[in-house]
Protein backbone atom coordinates (compact mmCIF):
# COMPACT_ATOMS: atom_id res chain seq x y z
CA UNK A 1 0.00 0.00 0.00
CA UNK A 2 1.69 3.34 -0.95
CA UNK A 3 1.22 6.16 1.50
CA UNK A 4 -0.69 9.63 -0.17
CA UNK A 5 0.45 13.02 1.09
CA UNK A 6 -2.56 12.94 3.01
CA UNK A 7 -1.80 9.98 5.30
CA UNK A 8 1.70 11.17 5.74
CA UNK A 9 0.94 14.87 7.00
CA UNK A 10 -1.97 13.33 9.33
CA UNK A 11 0.13 10.06 10.79
CA UNK A 12 1.73 10.25 14.50
CA UNK A 13 5.18 9.00 13.43
CA UNK A 14 6.07 9.07 17.36
CA UNK A 15 4.05 5.52 17.42
CA UNK A 16 7.44 3.93 16.08
CA UNK A 17 9.09 5.35 19.35
CA UNK A 18 6.03 3.73 21.04
CA UNK A 19 6.42 0.30 19.45
CA UNK A 20 10.79 0.56 20.21
CA UNK A 21 9.95 1.37 23.86
CA UNK A 22 7.95 -2.04 23.96
CA UNK A 23 10.55 -3.71 22.32
CA UNK A 24 12.87 -2.62 24.87
CA UNK A 25 10.57 -3.58 27.54
CA UNK A 26 10.30 -7.17 25.93
CA UNK A 27 13.72 -7.65 25.58
CA UNK A 28 14.48 -6.97 29.00
CA UNK A 29 11.78 -9.51 30.26
CA UNK A 30 13.32 -12.19 28.29
CA UNK A 31 16.61 -11.77 29.67
CA UNK A 32 15.00 -11.73 32.81
CA UNK A 33 13.35 -15.32 31.83
CA UNK A 34 16.23 -16.70 30.02
CA UNK A 35 18.20 -16.27 33.74
CA UNK A 36 15.29 -17.05 35.60
CA UNK A 37 14.82 -20.19 33.40
CA UNK A 38 18.34 -21.42 33.74
CA UNK A 39 18.62 -20.93 37.20
CA UNK A 40 15.35 -22.61 38.17
CA UNK A 41 14.52 -25.55 35.75
CA UNK A 42 17.94 -26.15 34.02
CA UNK A 43 19.61 -25.82 37.58
CA UNK A 44 17.27 -27.71 39.31
CA UNK A 45 17.51 -30.88 36.65
CA UNK A 46 21.50 -30.44 36.44
CA UNK A 47 21.74 -30.72 40.43
CA UNK A 48 19.87 -34.20 40.70
CA UNK A 49 20.68 -37.42 40.27
CA UNK A 50 18.24 -38.39 37.28
CA UNK A 51 19.97 -40.46 34.53
CA UNK A 52 19.31 -42.62 31.61
CA UNK A 53 18.09 -41.56 27.80
CA UNK A 54 14.75 -39.47 29.21
CA UNK A 55 17.89 -37.03 30.73
CA UNK A 56 19.67 -36.89 27.64
CA UNK A 57 16.85 -36.14 25.91
CA UNK A 58 15.36 -33.42 28.68
CA UNK A 59 18.90 -31.55 28.32
CA UNK A 60 18.97 -31.16 24.44
CA UNK A 61 15.07 -29.59 24.96
CA UNK A 62 15.98 -27.37 27.77
CA UNK A 63 19.29 -26.32 25.92
CA UNK A 64 17.53 -25.05 22.80
CA UNK A 65 14.80 -23.67 25.17
CA UNK A 66 16.99 -21.76 27.09
CA UNK A 67 18.96 -20.53 23.93
CA UNK A 68 15.45 -19.67 22.67
CA UNK A 69 15.04 -16.88 25.73
CA UNK A 70 18.57 -15.55 24.78
CA UNK A 71 17.46 -15.65 20.85
CA UNK A 72 14.29 -13.66 21.92
CA UNK A 73 15.72 -11.32 24.09
CA UNK A 74 18.60 -10.10 20.96
CA UNK A 75 15.58 -9.81 18.74
CA UNK A 76 13.26 -8.07 20.57
CA UNK A 77 16.79 -5.37 21.36
CA UNK A 78 17.29 -5.37 17.80
CA UNK A 79 13.96 -4.23 16.49
CA UNK A 80 13.87 -2.00 19.31
CA UNK A 81 17.25 -0.37 17.81
CA UNK A 82 16.54 -0.53 14.36
CA UNK A 83 12.66 1.15 14.90
CA UNK A 84 14.40 3.87 16.89
CA UNK A 85 16.73 4.89 13.45
CA UNK A 86 13.44 3.87 11.17
CA UNK A 87 11.77 6.43 13.35
CA UNK A 88 14.30 9.28 13.11
CA UNK A 89 14.39 8.83 9.25
CA UNK A 90 10.72 8.61 8.86
CA UNK A 91 10.48 11.71 10.89
CA UNK A 92 13.34 13.67 9.09
CA UNK A 93 11.34 12.40 5.65
CA UNK A 94 8.37 14.01 7.19
CA UNK A 95 10.05 17.26 8.07
CA UNK A 96 11.08 17.70 4.74
CA UNK A 97 7.96 17.06 3.56
CA UNK A 98 6.31 19.75 5.63
CA UNK A 99 9.02 22.25 4.55
CA UNK A 100 8.57 21.86 1.52
CA UNK A 101 5.27 22.79 1.47
CA UNK A 102 6.09 25.50 3.21
CA UNK A 103 8.18 27.02 0.96
CA UNK A 104 5.58 26.50 -2.01
CA UNK A 105 3.26 28.72 -0.24
CA UNK A 106 5.74 31.47 0.44
CA UNK A 107 6.27 31.39 -3.41
CA UNK A 108 3.00 31.90 -3.73
CA UNK A 109 1.50 28.51 -3.99
CA UNK A 110 -1.03 26.23 -2.71
CA UNK A 111 -1.38 23.46 -1.18
CA UNK A 112 -4.51 21.14 -1.02
CA UNK A 113 -5.09 18.33 1.58
CA UNK A 114 -4.07 15.99 -1.10
CA UNK A 115 -0.91 17.36 -2.11
CA UNK A 116 -1.77 19.39 -4.95
CA UNK A 117 -0.38 22.19 -6.37
CA UNK A 118 -2.00 25.22 -7.32
CA UNK A 119 -1.19 28.86 -7.99
CA UNK A 120 -2.79 31.16 -5.44
CA UNK A 121 -3.55 33.94 -7.40
CA UNK A 122 -4.60 36.25 -4.12
CA UNK A 123 -1.02 36.41 -4.04
CA UNK A 124 -0.44 38.40 -7.17
CA UNK A 125 -0.89 42.06 -7.65
CA UNK A 126 -3.35 43.66 -10.45
CA UNK A 127 -0.49 43.62 -12.86
CA UNK A 128 0.53 40.23 -12.29
CA UNK A 129 -2.78 38.79 -12.68
CA UNK A 130 -3.51 41.05 -16.18
CA UNK A 131 -0.47 39.72 -17.39
CA UNK A 132 -1.08 36.16 -16.37
CA UNK A 133 -4.36 36.67 -19.00
CA UNK A 134 -3.29 38.22 -21.88
CA UNK A 135 0.58 37.16 -21.76
CA UNK A 136 0.73 33.71 -22.80
CA UNK A 137 4.49 33.56 -21.96
CA UNK A 138 3.97 34.78 -18.60
CA UNK A 139 0.95 32.25 -17.87
CA UNK A 140 3.43 29.50 -19.22
CA UNK A 141 5.94 30.59 -16.89
CA UNK A 142 3.51 30.57 -13.85
CA UNK A 143 2.58 26.86 -14.98
CA UNK A 144 6.15 25.41 -14.99
CA UNK A 145 6.90 27.21 -11.52
CA UNK A 146 3.63 25.39 -10.35
CA UNK A 147 4.61 22.01 -11.91
CA UNK A 148 8.04 22.15 -10.33
CA UNK A 149 6.67 22.26 -7.34
CA UNK A 150 4.48 19.57 -7.92
CA UNK A 151 7.33 17.54 -8.47
CA UNK A 152 9.68 18.74 -5.75
CA UNK A 153 6.46 17.69 -3.18
CA UNK A 154 5.81 14.24 -4.96
CA UNK A 155 9.18 13.30 -5.02
CA UNK A 156 8.95 14.28 -0.60
CA UNK A 157 6.26 12.04 -0.76
CA UNK A 158 8.24 8.92 -2.27
CA UNK A 159 11.06 9.31 -0.19
CA UNK A 160 8.48 8.83 3.02
CA UNK A 161 7.34 5.54 0.80
CA UNK A 162 11.00 4.24 0.15
CA UNK A 163 11.21 4.92 3.84
CA UNK A 164 8.32 3.02 5.15
CA UNK A 165 8.96 0.17 2.66
CA UNK A 166 12.34 0.04 3.52
CA UNK A 167 11.11 -0.73 7.36
CA UNK A 168 9.28 -2.88 6.34
CA UNK A 169 12.16 -5.17 4.39
CA UNK A 170 14.06 -4.49 7.57
CA UNK A 171 11.56 -5.40 9.96
CA UNK A 172 11.01 -8.65 8.03
CA UNK A 173 14.94 -9.64 7.99
CA UNK A 174 15.12 -8.93 11.72
CA UNK A 175 12.29 -11.79 12.25
CA UNK A 176 14.14 -14.02 10.06
CA UNK A 177 15.85 -16.84 11.66
CA UNK A 178 19.11 -17.54 10.13
CA UNK A 179 19.10 -20.73 7.92
CA UNK A 180 21.87 -22.49 9.71
CA UNK A 181 19.83 -22.55 13.35
CA UNK A 182 18.82 -26.02 14.65
CA UNK A 183 15.65 -24.16 16.02
CA UNK A 184 14.18 -24.08 12.64
CA UNK A 185 12.07 -22.18 11.28
CA UNK A 186 10.06 -20.52 14.02
CA UNK A 187 12.93 -19.71 16.07
CA UNK A 188 13.66 -16.37 16.75
CA UNK A 189 16.69 -14.63 14.88
CA UNK A 190 19.45 -13.13 17.36
CA UNK A 191 21.37 -11.34 14.54
CA UNK A 192 21.43 -7.66 14.42
CA UNK A 193 19.98 -6.68 11.34
CA UNK A 194 20.53 -2.55 10.52
CA UNK A 195 18.45 -0.27 9.28
CA UNK A 196 19.59 1.42 6.02
CA UNK A 197 17.98 4.75 4.94
CA UNK A 198 17.11 4.40 0.96
CA UNK A 199 18.84 6.66 -1.48
CA UNK A 200 22.05 6.57 0.73
CA UNK A 201 25.49 5.54 0.44
CA UNK A 202 25.08 3.42 3.17
CA UNK A 203 22.17 1.99 1.02
CA UNK A 204 23.97 1.44 -2.20
CA UNK A 205 26.63 -0.41 -0.29
CA UNK A 206 23.97 -2.79 1.20
CA UNK A 207 22.41 -3.60 -2.41
CA UNK A 208 26.02 -4.38 -3.27
CA UNK A 209 26.38 -6.95 -0.13
CA UNK A 210 23.40 -8.57 0.20
CA UNK A 211 21.97 -8.74 -3.53
CA UNK A 212 23.54 -11.29 -4.37
CA UNK A 213 22.65 -15.53 -5.21
CA UNK A 214 24.97 -18.59 -4.88
CA UNK A 215 25.36 -19.73 -8.81
CA UNK A 216 23.45 -22.90 -10.09
CA UNK A 217 24.66 -25.76 -8.68
CA UNK A 218 23.61 -27.45 -12.21
CA UNK A 219 25.89 -24.62 -13.94
CA UNK A 220 24.71 -23.58 -17.51
CA UNK A 221 22.92 -26.12 -20.29
CA UNK A 222 22.42 -25.20 -23.88
CA UNK A 223 18.89 -24.89 -24.14
CA UNK A 224 16.63 -26.21 -25.32
CA UNK A 225 17.34 -29.60 -23.84
CA UNK A 226 13.92 -31.67 -24.69
CA UNK A 227 14.32 -33.12 -28.43
CA UNK A 228 10.49 -32.32 -28.44
CA UNK A 229 11.31 -28.42 -28.27
CA UNK A 230 14.41 -28.40 -29.87
CA UNK A 231 12.49 -27.72 -33.78
CA UNK A 232 10.60 -25.22 -32.65
CA UNK A 233 12.79 -22.95 -30.09
CA UNK A 234 15.12 -23.53 -33.01
CA UNK A 235 12.90 -21.87 -35.45
CA UNK A 236 12.00 -19.15 -32.28
CA UNK A 237 15.87 -18.78 -32.23
CA UNK A 238 16.20 -19.61 -28.52
CA UNK A 239 19.35 -22.04 -29.09
CA UNK A 240 21.34 -20.16 -26.35
CA UNK A 241 22.73 -20.91 -22.60
CA UNK A 242 20.93 -20.90 -19.88
CA UNK A 243 21.38 -22.09 -16.16
CA UNK A 244 19.88 -25.90 -15.04
CA UNK A 245 16.82 -24.32 -13.28
CA UNK A 246 16.23 -22.02 -15.91
CA UNK A 247 16.15 -24.70 -18.03
CA UNK A 248 13.70 -26.30 -15.91
CA UNK A 249 10.90 -23.35 -15.65
CA UNK A 250 11.10 -22.45 -19.90
CA UNK A 251 10.28 -26.32 -20.74
CA UNK A 252 7.31 -26.39 -18.32
CA UNK A 253 6.00 -23.03 -20.58
CA UNK A 254 5.65 -25.43 -23.47
CA UNK A 255 6.43 -24.64 -27.09
CA UNK A 256 3.59 -22.01 -27.54
CA UNK A 257 4.37 -20.41 -23.98
CA UNK A 258 8.22 -20.53 -25.15
CA UNK A 259 6.99 -18.32 -28.04
CA UNK A 260 4.97 -15.57 -25.95
CA UNK A 261 7.97 -15.62 -23.60
CA UNK A 262 10.38 -14.98 -26.55
CA UNK A 263 7.93 -11.99 -27.47
CA UNK A 264 7.91 -10.77 -23.73
CA UNK A 265 11.81 -10.47 -23.95
CA UNK A 266 12.32 -9.00 -26.84
CA UNK A 267 9.71 -6.37 -26.54
CA UNK A 268 12.10 -5.75 -23.20
CA UNK A 269 15.00 -5.30 -25.50
CA UNK A 270 13.28 -2.97 -28.26
CA UNK A 271 11.60 -0.71 -25.81
CA UNK A 272 15.28 -0.18 -23.56
CA UNK A 273 16.55 0.39 -26.91
CA UNK A 274 14.15 2.80 -27.64
CA UNK A 275 13.78 4.89 -24.41
CA UNK A 276 17.88 4.62 -23.76
CA UNK A 277 19.45 4.32 -26.72
CA UNK A 278 22.47 1.93 -26.11
CA UNK A 279 26.31 3.99 -26.25
CA UNK A 280 28.68 2.71 -28.63
CA UNK A 281 31.89 1.41 -27.20
CA UNK A 282 34.22 -0.32 -29.38
CA UNK A 283 32.31 0.38 -32.31
CA UNK A 284 29.41 -2.02 -30.47
CA UNK A 285 26.52 -1.05 -28.81
CA UNK A 286 26.61 -1.21 -25.54
CA UNK A 287 23.44 -2.67 -23.49
CA UNK A 288 24.90 -4.08 -19.94
CA UNK A 289 25.52 -2.12 -16.55
CA UNK A 290 24.65 1.09 -17.53
CA UNK A 291 20.86 3.05 -17.97
CA UNK A 292 19.53 0.92 -20.99
CA UNK A 293 20.20 -2.17 -18.89
CA UNK A 294 18.71 -1.02 -15.57
CA UNK A 295 15.69 -0.48 -18.10
CA UNK A 296 15.64 -3.34 -19.95
CA UNK A 297 15.83 -5.56 -16.03
CA UNK A 298 13.12 -3.43 -14.58
CA UNK A 299 10.63 -3.53 -17.61
CA UNK A 300 11.31 -7.08 -18.20
CA UNK A 301 10.31 -8.23 -14.73
CA UNK A 302 7.49 -5.62 -15.08
CA UNK A 303 6.14 -7.42 -18.43
CA UNK A 304 6.91 -10.81 -16.79
CA UNK A 305 5.01 -9.73 -13.81
CA UNK A 306 1.59 -8.34 -15.41
CA UNK A 307 1.94 -12.12 -17.68
CA UNK A 308 2.81 -14.62 -15.31
CA UNK A 309 2.32 -13.27 -11.87
CA UNK A 310 5.07 -11.68 -9.22
CA UNK A 311 5.74 -15.42 -7.96
CA UNK A 312 6.79 -17.03 -10.54
CA UNK A 313 8.80 -13.99 -12.47
CA UNK A 314 11.01 -13.43 -9.01
CA UNK A 315 11.69 -17.45 -9.27
CA UNK A 316 12.42 -17.21 -12.88
CA UNK A 317 14.25 -14.02 -12.78
CA UNK A 318 16.52 -15.67 -9.65
CA UNK A 319 17.34 -18.72 -11.87
CA UNK A 320 17.71 -16.99 -14.90
CA UNK A 321 20.58 -14.40 -12.95
CA UNK A 322 22.57 -17.37 -11.15
CA UNK A 323 25.15 -17.72 -13.90
CA UNK A 324 28.77 -19.13 -12.67
CA UNK A 325 30.91 -16.40 -12.62
CA UNK A 326 28.67 -13.18 -12.26
CA UNK A 327 30.72 -10.23 -10.68
CA UNK A 328 29.06 -9.01 -7.81
CA UNK A 329 28.28 -5.35 -8.99
CA UNK A 330 26.38 -6.23 -12.09
CA UNK A 331 24.19 -9.48 -10.14
CA UNK A 332 23.17 -6.95 -7.39
CA UNK A 333 22.26 -4.22 -10.34
CA UNK A 334 19.65 -7.08 -11.92
CA UNK A 335 18.33 -8.32 -9.29
CA UNK A 336 17.63 -5.02 -7.40
CA UNK A 337 16.08 -3.77 -10.88
CA UNK A 338 14.77 -6.50 -11.22
CA UNK A 339 12.77 -6.27 -7.58
CA UNK A 340 11.70 -2.55 -8.96
CA UNK A 341 10.19 -3.77 -11.71
CA UNK A 342 7.91 -6.32 -10.06
CA UNK A 343 6.98 -4.16 -8.03
CA UNK A 344 6.05 -1.70 -10.41
CA UNK A 345 3.51 -4.24 -11.62
CA UNK A 346 2.44 -5.42 -8.82
CA UNK A 347 1.27 -1.85 -7.65
CA UNK A 348 -0.50 -0.82 -11.48
CA UNK A 349 -1.84 -4.03 -12.22
CA UNK A 350 -3.61 -2.67 -14.55
CA UNK A 351 -1.46 -0.54 -16.62
CA UNK A 352 -1.33 -1.20 -20.38
CA UNK A 353 2.63 -2.67 -21.65
CA UNK A 354 3.11 1.10 -22.82
CA UNK A 355 2.07 2.40 -19.05
CA UNK A 356 4.22 0.20 -17.75
CA UNK A 357 7.00 1.44 -19.88
CA UNK A 358 6.34 5.31 -18.87
CA UNK A 359 6.33 3.94 -15.40
CA UNK A 360 9.61 2.34 -15.99
CA UNK A 361 11.46 5.24 -17.66
CA UNK A 362 10.35 7.85 -14.93
CA UNK A 363 11.78 5.15 -12.42
CA UNK A 364 15.38 4.98 -13.53
CA UNK A 365 15.29 8.88 -14.64
CA UNK A 366 13.94 9.43 -11.05
CA UNK A 367 17.31 7.61 -10.00
CA UNK A 368 15.24 4.55 -8.40
CA UNK A 369 17.31 2.14 -10.37
CA UNK A 370 21.03 1.24 -9.93
CA UNK A 371 23.76 1.23 -12.21
CA UNK A 372 27.38 -0.13 -11.92
CA UNK A 373 29.46 3.37 -11.22
CA UNK A 374 32.14 4.50 -13.34
CA UNK A 375 36.01 2.66 -12.74
CA UNK A 376 33.37 -0.13 -11.52
CA UNK A 377 33.40 -1.58 -8.00
CA UNK A 378 30.56 -0.16 -6.57
CA UNK A 379 27.14 1.17 -7.66
CA UNK A 380 25.27 4.52 -8.20
CA UNK A 381 21.75 5.89 -8.57
CA UNK A 382 20.45 6.06 -11.75
CA UNK A 383 20.10 9.75 -11.77
CA UNK A 384 23.66 10.36 -10.38
CA UNK A 385 25.56 9.42 -13.47
CA UNK A 386 25.14 9.91 -16.93
CA UNK A 387 24.63 6.50 -19.32
CA UNK A 388 27.89 7.12 -20.85
CA UNK A 389 29.85 7.62 -17.79
CA UNK A 390 28.67 4.32 -16.35
CA UNK A 391 31.81 1.62 -15.53
CA UNK A 392 31.96 -1.79 -15.76
CA UNK A 393 32.18 -4.66 -12.82
CA UNK A 394 36.18 -5.36 -11.25
CA UNK A 395 35.32 -7.22 -7.97
CA UNK A 396 35.95 -10.62 -8.30
CA UNK A 397 32.84 -13.36 -7.87
CA UNK A 398 33.08 -15.19 -4.33
CA UNK A 399 33.46 -18.60 -4.34
CA UNK A 400 30.20 -20.44 -4.41
CA UNK A 401 29.12 -20.96 -0.69
CA UNK A 402 31.30 -18.02 0.33
CA UNK A 403 29.60 -15.45 2.58
CA UNK A 404 28.56 -12.29 0.70
CA UNK A 405 26.10 -14.70 -1.27
CA UNK A 406 22.33 -15.36 -0.84
CA UNK A 407 20.64 -18.19 -1.81
CA UNK A 408 17.16 -16.33 -2.06
CA UNK A 409 18.45 -13.69 -4.41
CA UNK A 410 18.89 -13.56 -8.43
CA UNK A 411 21.48 -11.78 -9.93
CA UNK A 412 23.15 -10.64 -13.17
CA UNK A 413 24.31 -11.10 -16.08
CA UNK A 414 27.70 -13.10 -16.64
CA UNK A 415 30.85 -11.77 -16.57
CA UNK A 416 31.76 -10.68 -20.09
CA UNK A 417 28.53 -11.52 -21.91
CA UNK A 418 25.45 -9.85 -22.60
CA UNK A 419 23.52 -12.89 -21.31
CA UNK A 420 19.68 -11.28 -22.79
CA UNK A 421 18.71 -9.77 -19.96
Amino acid sequence: MTLTFRDIMSADATELEDAAAAFRRMGKRFGELHTDYDARVRGQVSRSSWEGLARVGYDEVARVSSGQFGDAKHQAQNIATLLTKAYDDLADRKRTLGRRVKAAEEDRMSVDGDGRVTLDTTELNEGERLARGHDNTYAEALDEEVAKWQSRIDAAVEAVNDTDAAIKKTLIAAVEPPDSRAAGAHGFNPEKVEYTPPGTRQDLDRILRDYQVDPDSGGLVEYPRNWILHAGALVLEMNESVTEQEADMLDGLGLSGLKDFKEVKGKAFDTADDRFAPEIRNGNPDRNDNHNDAFRHTYWNALMTKKYGAQWTEKYATTHEARPGNQPEREAMDLYNNEIGRRIAQDHPDASEEELADLVEKTVRDGDTVVVDHGGGRLTFSDRISSRDTGEPKLQPPERGQPGKSSSLGGGSAVGEDSGS
